[in-house]
């Protein structure tokens, strides 16, 4: 079948079909996340803090398992000195949440700063071929966002990583629910 000129593979057309509901669902609920995120980022940073915690301690857990995978013993203690410290991390974030949030802003602003100079240096190699404006543009974003976040730094831990997740949980929600049509127009079709 054919939606907007692009083919759909029949397995996914029916999985589409079937899930439709339960996309929108999970959609919208995104988008209300986001939507609290943004109004209330001081809290979405935390809770975005311990989450990151949390992924830190399951991951050292399988970094530890790993550990014992590697070859010599030199890289198993260096693997194991790699993931304790990653379960330290994690552990910090979640005790810790406030002082996470510090750190994990600072981290949020250079990784703008940086991949914008990025983006935009990549755009002037490219400048003359398709998307390299695109890809200027986005680098300049980015530039701008890391240095509003470092500039207002500490201050800026309070509402950035609540506002980004915010809008990234937005612009999510949004492509659930647009998929999420287009399943809904399927099952209507059958």
């Amino acid at each position: 079948m054919e939606m907007g000129g692009v083919t759909l593979d029949p397995e996914l057309r029916e999985g589409l079909r079937r899930s439709w509901r339960a996309l929108m669902a999970v959609g919208i609920v995104a988008i209300l996340v986001g939507c609290v995120a943004i109004i209330v980022p001081a809290v979405a940073s935390v809770a975005t803090a311990i989450f990151i915690g949390w992924i830190l301690i399951i991951a050292g857990a399988f970094l530890i398992a790993g550990a014992f995978a590697a070859q010599t013993v030199g890289s198993v203690l260096l693997r194991l000195v790699w993931a304790v410290l990653t379960v330290i991390v994690g552990v910090y974030l979640i005790v810790e949440p406030d002082s996470g949030t510090l750190t994990l802003t600072l981290v949020l602003g250079l990784y703008f700063l940086f991949m914008g100079a990025t983006r935009i240096a990549v755009a002037f190699a490219a400048r003359g071929r398709q998307g390299a404006g695109l890809v200027g543009l986005s680098g300049v974003a980015g530039l701008l966002i890391g240095i509003l976040i470092l500039a207002k730094f500490p201050s800026s831990a309070d509402w950035a990583i609540g506002l980004l997740v915010g809008i990234d949980l937005i612009f999510a929600g949004w492509t659930l629910v647009s998929v999420a049509l287009v399943g809904r127009d399927l099952s209507r079709a059958n």
